[in-house]
Formats: C-alpha cells, structure tokens, sequence
C-alpha cells in the first residue's frame, strides 16, 4: 500500500492556529480537542487520499483538488504524485466562494 506525504501549506497552518485562538477564547480544552481532531483526520490522508469528492467550490479544478469535513470545517487538499497538500480549512459558516 502506498503511503503518501502530507504537507501543510502556511496558509492551512494558519487556519488551524486561527481556528485554536479563536476556541479557546471559551475553552482551552475544547480547543486542543478540535484541533487535535482535525489534525488526526488530516494525517490520515497518507492513506487513500483520494476516499473523499473532489472540492466543487475550486474553480477549474484540475481533478486533483478535494475536501472533507470534520466537526464544522471543510479541509481542503490537493493530491498529487505521492503527496498531499493541505490548501487551507475553512469554517462551514463562510460562504463558499470559488477559488
């Protein structure tokens, strides 16, 4: 079984980072919690990357573009070669524009 490398790019990083301040204002503990949630289903991407659809909001997107939830954030990641970038995780409650 193939196992690709999953990158992060700073933008994602930074999303992450946003996504924890902003939790924790109410709770440090809910905060680490989601986090820690949504960095554990990011890293099983090395795995059968490609198990979820392919990001619709992504214009022109080359096929290779996808996205899943998890809790109330949509992760979006490009796979490519053997590896997987995460692009950026977003909150449900923005409208999805096309990027």
């Amino acid at each position: 079984m193939n196992q690709y490398r999953v990158l992060w790019s700073e933008n994602a990083i930074s999303s992450l980072q946003s996504i924890k301040d902003f939790i924790a204002q109410d709770s440090s503990q809910a905060a680490l919690k989601v986090v820690h949630s949504i960095f554990e289903s990011v890293e099983s991407l090395a795995i059968h990357p490609n198990r979820f659809q392919l990001d619709e909001f992504f214009e022109n997107n080359p096929g290779t573009i996808r996205r899943f939830f998890k809790w109330n954030y949509r992760i979006i990641y490009e796979v490519r070669d053997s590896r997987v970038e995460i692009i950026d995780i977003i909150h449900t409650s923005r409208e999805p524009h096309k990027k």
